[in-house]
């Protein structure tokens, strides 16, 4: 089961975190963690109090053609980090309009261009959001934490055990790689606990 963050404590102190971020006229939010973490729950939760858009990191995967083993051997190497900053993190941080195009990973294409409500505060969601490149642009880095026997179960229910295989073969041991290669969480993240009726901290 998925977690249900209408009844979270967590919540309320991300909240106040948010409402404590220096004043901009755009602030990011990023939420990464170990997928199952329940990150795509909690920016719906977020949004929905803030009335921020999201962006999702699933919309920014490596196209076929673009993965080689060498790219797929850097750390974080199967998102498309350069279509997601010059589509939108680039043209977000100036100010500019924002008009991006999901990543259709069945048809192996591109949605027609989808254009960014302009918003006070906007979710970066998803595994590897918190790449260099995109997390110097963040202004809240929030990480999700799971017990991997609770990631196992989630993922079950939602892929399916066949699925559940690909999973422990190939998208976690990358994410790993990525967690380890950027050492995270660090000490300037927002650690979301999987309990929740844990303290959020720092």
């Amino acid at each position: 089961m998925q977690p249900d963050f209408s009844r979270d404590a967590r919540i309320a102190p991300i909240l106040t975190r948010i409402a404590q971020l220096p004043k901009k006229p755009r602030l990011l939010v990023t939420i990464d963690g170990p997928c199952g973490s329940g990150k795509s729950t909690l920016a719906d939760a977020l949004s929905d109090a803030l009335s921020a858009p999201i962006i999702r990191m699933d919309d920014f995967f490596l196209p076929h053609a673009l993965k080689t083993p060498q790219r797929l051997a850097i750390p974080g190497g199967n998102v498309d980090l350069e279509r997601l900053m010059q589509e939108v993190i680039i043209p977000f941080a100036a100010g500019q309009p924002v008009v991006y195009r999901r990543y259709l990973c069945r048809e192996d294409a591109f949605s027609a261009p989808i254009p960014l409500p302009d918003a006070p505060i906007t979710i970066l969601e998803g595994s590897y959001s918190m790449l260099p490149d995109i997390r110097r642009h963040a202004d809240l880095t929030l990480f999700l934490r799971i017990n991997p026997e609770v990631q196992q179960e989630r993922l079950l229910q939602r892929v399916g055990a066949a699925r559940l295989k690909d999973f422990n073969a190939r998208w976690i041991p990358l994410e790993n790689a990525y967690f380890d290669a950027y050492h995270l969480p660090d000490e300037s993240c927002v650690l979301v606990p999987q309990d929740v009726n844990a303290p959020v901290r720092p």
